[in-house]
């Protein structure tokens, strides 16, 4: 009899059930996956890149030609913890080495305005999903490899940029000022919804992980700003991608 302290249902299972009923085609599973919740950065990737299309995974999941299929993006899967949580785990099962997330973030630092750049080099476990995964901590760190490796080649295309902590959390109507506050203080860059949940699950795989932003809209002093204009930080989010492929390639 199965353990009474195992899931009932695994990534695996789930990815067998589907192969089984016709739903998930045989393919050689890509060593890294690049997760983009932003239509907008979506958009641009399917406008400049060839690839494609495996259906059976929740949203959008595409190869890159260009990689002969070592590279993945997945996309149009909503935003927040749980799917990103999901989906990690579902990748990782199917063979995926490496995730690496680019998404949108609220600034708690007034230096940062939108279009800035952050990189998290790690996430305030404020969201549910790592805490089924990990033991109780405070925070999950990225790949401090991968970490170092964007910083790099960001800093040779003279794209300033901010390595740091970022605040992941579940409810965006309830980031409450007296936390915002207090964690302005203490130095946390970014407030953002899947960075926390995204590396614990890679963490519990024994797989690498990291996550970056594009700054939105700013928190700082405990009111929410947010610009006319996002095309700097759709901005970002191109600039974030074409520097985690030339890392990938």
């Amino acid at each position: 009899m199965p353990s009474l302290s195992e899931p009932i249902l695994t990534p695996a299972t789930l990815l067998a059930y589907r192969r089984a009923n016709g739903q998930l085609p045989d393919f050689s599973p890509p060593h890294t996956v690049i997760f983009a919740p932003q239509k907008s950065l979506a958009k641009y990737v399917l406008r400049n890149y060839s690839v494609k299309q495996i259906k059976g995974f929740l949203g959008e999941f595409y190869l890159f030609r260009r990689a002969n299929g070592r590279i993945a993006l997945s996309t149009n899967f909503g935003i927040g913890s749980p799917v990103i949580g999901g989906l990690t785990d579902e990748f990782a099962a199917l063979g995926v080495q490496q995730f690496i997330l680019i998404g949108m973030a609220g600034a708690l630092q007034p230096e940062l305005t939108t279009g800035s750049l952050v990189i998290s080099t790690s996430a305030i476990r404020g969201e549910g999903v790592s805490q089924h995964y990990l033991p109780p901590k405070r925070t999950i760190d990225s790949s401090p490899a991968l970490v170092q490796s964007i910083s790099h080649i960001l800093a040779r295309q003279n794209q300033p940029h901010r390595p740091g902590v970022t605040w992941t959390t579940d409810a965006p109507f309830r980031e409450l000022r007296k936390d915002a506050l207090e964690l302005q203080q203490q130095g946390v860059l970014a407030v953002e919804m899947e960075a926390a949940a995204m590396l614990a699950v890679a963490r519990a795989n024994e797989r690498a992980g990291l996550a970056m932003f594009a700054i939105a809209d700013q928190l700082y002093g405990g009111e929410w700003r947010m610009a006319s204009d996002l095309h700097p930080a759709q901005k970002g989010l191109s600039i974030l991608f074409e520097a985690a492929i030339e890392m990938l390639i």
